[in-house]
């Protein structure tokens, strides 16, 4: 009867974004999580903490995954958004140098005084 059970199909593919809900972390620190009860570990995950995780490995009993950032929910798209916030950064970087023209512009009335 055990052999039926490997042979049913897995929730998850290697390739795979999934969101999931780390509930330990085994003895060489990584993060066990569950999709359908089909064990995923992932790599550097914390504990009572959920994450996008691209599945890497599909094993017979086990998946294999990486972060790939927080999980869609509460607050984590805030804090997921570094990376998009990335080019907002560089698209301030012209505001600054604009602030630095009317910084010139300043100095430029205070010499026609």
């Amino acid at each position: 009867m055990e052999g039926k059970r490997y042979d049913t199909p897995k929730p998850v593919s290697a390739g795979d974004v999934v969101e999931v809900q780390i509930e330990s972390v085994g003895g060489k620190g990584d993060g066990i999580g569950k999709i359908d009860g089909f064990v995923i570990f992932v790599k550097g995950a914390q504990r009572d903490k959920k994450y996008k995780v691209k599945v890497v490995d599909v094993k017979r009993t086990y998946a294999m995954g990486e972060i790939v950032g927080e999980a869609t929910g509460e607050s984590a798209p805030k804090e997921e958004t570094p990376e998009e916030k990335a080019p907002a950064s560089e698209e301030e970087t012209p505001a600054d140098e604009t602030d630095d023209e009317s910084v010139e512009d300043d100095e430029e009335s205070d010499e026609e005084e």
